[in-house]
């Protein structure tokens, strides 16, 4: 099976509450309890969890865990799923694996939470509240870096430096004020995409320009926002990457690149400045970014320049994935599936349902398994 590239947490935020019916009686309790007691409550098991709200797929070896509302994280091996028992009902945004055996999945009130066999088990390895207290120690800790470079900078006469340095630390101010607020207020932010480079490496994009990286398998976090030319607090909605770079990408456009693993961060160039939803490369190693209104664009150089890609219906595109004979698929809001390659060929087609689709993968008979707004889908393969 061939596993789509993309963030549908952004995506499908706005729809969990809209489809809380599509489940049995039993989650409706769960969604009854507060917003932060969600946290730590464990996912209800549905007889109906395969039509609840899912928002991400992703392989683990053999099996396919795809994620969702509630918590739920259902896992299939030979075609069959089952619901695991997961120590959190929060909403599950995104899920990746490294490999077979090591996985993440991300989700609403900071949550992660991780597995290290293949999704049958998980723990919870940070929330919102742990979340906000490294948030307070990065900024704090930040103020006091530019303080210091501020000063160095005025005392050597760099001028051409001072000003970068003051707006970068009315940032930091701004930034910590806000997270010293989240402390009274309880922890809102949502995480909306995950991506695990190695068993160690691992990075979360979220709102508000939250992005962290671990490189002890999620036993630790390190906040990385300051690394980013984000000073509007932008939310960032996907993460991929390809065997030199990692890719992130959010609203207003936001594209970035990383050489080490998402350490340090250069700005991209954006050939649009909507939001986008989803990044995704393909087998000839071309970086796909796409999102609002059905705008889609291709890069044959790493992200220097791209080419734009139109599809009939304007929708918004969630997911990417390789097509077997080339090219990739493309779903989206309204039932939308296209195929489409880099010179700019597309064909489209429109699933009975019409769900807003937001992840997909190839199975190994030529069909898709989608996720999304009803659940679990599935879908004869546009081209064979």
């Amino acid at each position: 099976m061939i596993k789509a590239t993309a963030s549908a947490g952004a995506a499908l935020t706005l729809l969990a509450s809209a489809v809380a019916t599509a489940l049995a009686a039993p989650i409706a309790s769960a969604e009854e309890s507060s917003a932060y007691e969600v946290i730590t409550a464990p996912a209800v098991m549905a007889k109906e969890a395969q039509r609840a709200v899912l928002s991400d797929i992703a392989e683990a070896g053999e099996a396919d865990i795809a994620v969702g509302d509630y918590g739920i994280i259902l896992r299939r091996t030979e075609q069959q799923w089952q619901q695991m028992p997961v120590p959190t009902s929060v909403f599950l945004s995104s899920v990746s694996f490294a490999d077979a055996q090591h996985g993440w999945a991300v989700g609403h009130h900071g949550v992660i939470v991780g597995s290290s066999d293949g999704g049958q088990t998980w723990q919870r390895q940070l929330d919102g509240f742990a979340f906000i207290q490294l948030q307070q120690d990065y900024f704090a800790t930040r103020i006091e870096q530019l303080t210091d470079e501020s000063a160095a900078a005025e005392a050597e006469g760099a001028d051409e430096l001072i000003g970068d340095l003051e707006f970068a630390l009315e940032t930091a101010e701004f930034n910590l004020e806000n997270a010293q607020f989240a402390e009274e207020e309880g922890p809102t932010k949502p995480f909306l995409d995950v991506l695990a480079l190695t068993p160690e490496v691992v990075l979360v994009a979220g709102a508000y320009g939250s992005l962290l990286r671990s490189t002890d398998a999620g036993n630790s976090w390190q906040v990385l926002d300051g690394a980013l030319e984000n000073p509007d607090g932008y939310h960032l909605n996907s993460l991929t990457a390809d065997a030199d770079y990692t890719y992130l990408a959010g609203e207003s456009g936001l594209l970035f690149r990383s050489a080490d693993q998402g350490s340090t961060w250069e700005t991209l160039d954006s050939p649009y400045y909507g939001s986008f939803f989803g990044l995704h490369v393909d087998a000839e190693q071309r970086l796909w970014a796409f999102g609002l209104r059905g705008n889609i664009f291709v890069s044959e150089d790493q992200g220097e320049s791209f080419s734009q890609i139109s599809l009939q219906d304007p929708v918004n595109i969630n997911a990417a994935i390789d097509a077997p004979d080339g090219g990739v698929y493309l779903v989206g809001n309204a039932g939308v599936i296209a195929w489409a390659n880099a010179a700019g060929e597309v064909l489209e087609s429109t699933h009975s349902s019409g769900a807003a689709l937001t992840d997909v993968v190839l199975n190994d008979d030529g069909t898709l398994t989608m996720v999304g707004q009803r659940g679990l889908l599935t879908q004869p393969a546009l081209r064979n």
